[in-house]
């Protein structure tokens, strides 16, 4: 299922695939991958990305019962097609050789909480930065968008976060780490199923107001 309200399609630049950028790419996969045909692998089987990324620390739950109801339903994460990767060109797009820089995600974990008849999301995004031909160590900024859509596709929660990325002198390749926790959203009737919360790059796409509650 496409989430276009949230997410604007990639152009041409994001679809392209040619050997030298795939060659490039190859970095990435040190940094491991995320499967969206599995979207419950961060609590299925939490790595040292995940713990990193969430800590073991939650808000402080009603109940213990009412706290772990809403961990095991939190819903689970998906990067959509063409947003999990973002490329910055100096001249020809699509051009392997004129190609600044370019991110890519690399893992991401959510993790849910209760609050009564809310629940508080926190969502983790690692992601990596590689320097192309046309670029050179200094300060990258790669728009991330994090959304929470309801069963309906309904966004109750969208932002992009404009994050700066420095590649120290003499590097090629940078990681960064976002943990949103300001996320607050109703418990609904059906226990978030259907639910889904979305990462991607969307470079195209301006800050939108948050519809959750920010958390005091």
């Amino acid at each position: 299922m496409r989430c276009v309200s949230v997410f604007r399609r990639s152009d041409a630049a994001f679809r392209a695939r040619s050997a030298a950028v795939v060659a490039i790419c190859l970095g990435l996969s040190a940094c491991g991958t995320v499967d969206p045909n599995d979207p419950n692998r961060a609590t299925a089987n939490p790595g040292v990305g995940t713990k990193l990324l969430l800590g073991n620390a939650n808000p402080g739950p009603l109940t213990p019962p009412v706290d772990n109801a809403i961990k095991n339903d939190c819903p689970p994460i998906e990067v959509l097609d063409g947003t999990a990767s973002y490329r910055v060109y100096d001249g020809q797009e699509n051009d392997p050789f004129s190609l600044r820089w370019q991110a890519a995600i690399a893992e991401t974990a959510r993790e849910c909480s209760g609050l009564g008849v809310e629940a508080a999301i926190k969502v983790g995004v690692v992601g990596r930065v590689i320097i192309g031909p046309k670029g050179a160590p200094g300060t990258v900024r790669v728009p991330l968008r994090i959304a929470v859509v309801d069963d309906a596709n309904k966004p109750l929660y969208s932002q992009v976060q404009q994050i700066d990325v420095p590649v120290p002198p003499g590097q090629s390749i940078a990681n960064f780490t976002r943990v949103q926790e300001d996320i607050v959203v109703p418990i609904p009737a059906n226990r978030f199923r259907g639910w889904r919360i979305l990462v991607g790059y969307d470079p195209k796409g301006s800050p939108e107001p948050k519809t959750a509650r920010h958390r005091g």
